[in-house]
């Protein structure tokens, strides 16, 4: 396994300490915010070196092109429940955001099954950077009453790229059997 490959499977298993730290970080105090912050900021960054590393070494897999994505979701897919849980957003934010990402991951699944592999877009990038971004932000900062505005971003992003994605696709959707 590549190094590409193997910082994306990092960023999955630290999905794990992420969810605890998060999770708790009410009952945790500070000290568990932090370390939260820590770990999706560790998390966040191997997003954008294991994709630098691929390119650069020309070491671009399937494995890759279909596991990057997901591990992207996972994190953020986590941080939006918590975020939900410990009534940091709205919960029709993190369900649009769940949404487009379960869609998106059944076009991934068309695609497979007639031997494609569909890479993310750059729309779908910025929506990813957007997101891990703005998860940051409300890690540092908690509860606060920007926290709704501050979603909105990835939110318009997730839609849009959502619908960009889907246009691009729509030919994975006619004659399925």
């Amino acid at each position: 396994m590549n190094l590409p490959n193997q910082l994306t499977l990092l960023r999955i298993i630290l999905a794990i300490p992420f969810i605890f730290f998060l999770g708790n970080a009410e009952s945790g105090g500070f000290a568990y915010r932090v370390i939260a912050l820590v770990i999706f900021s560790v998390a966040s960054i191997t997003d954008f070196f294991d994709g630098y590393i691929a390119r650069k070494r020309n070491l671009i897999t399937d494995f890759g092109k279909l596991m990057d994505p997901l591990a992207d979701k996972i994190l953020v897919i986590s941080a939006l429940v918590i975020f939900v849980d410990i009534k940091y957003i709205p919960a029709w934010m993190s369900i649009v955001v769940i949404a487009r990402e379960f869609l998106i991951s059944g076009i991934r699944t068309l695609a497979a099954a007639k031997g494609e592999v569909i890479p993310a877009a750059k729309l779908g990038k910025y929506k990813t950077t957007s997101q891990m971004i703005v998860i940051i932000i409300i890690i540092i900062f908690g509860k606060n009453q920007y926290n709704f505005y501050l979603m909105l971003i990835p939110v318009i992003l997730t839609i849009w790229s959502g619908w960009e994605y889907t246009a691009k696709a729509k030919h994975y959707f006619m004659n399925v059997k």
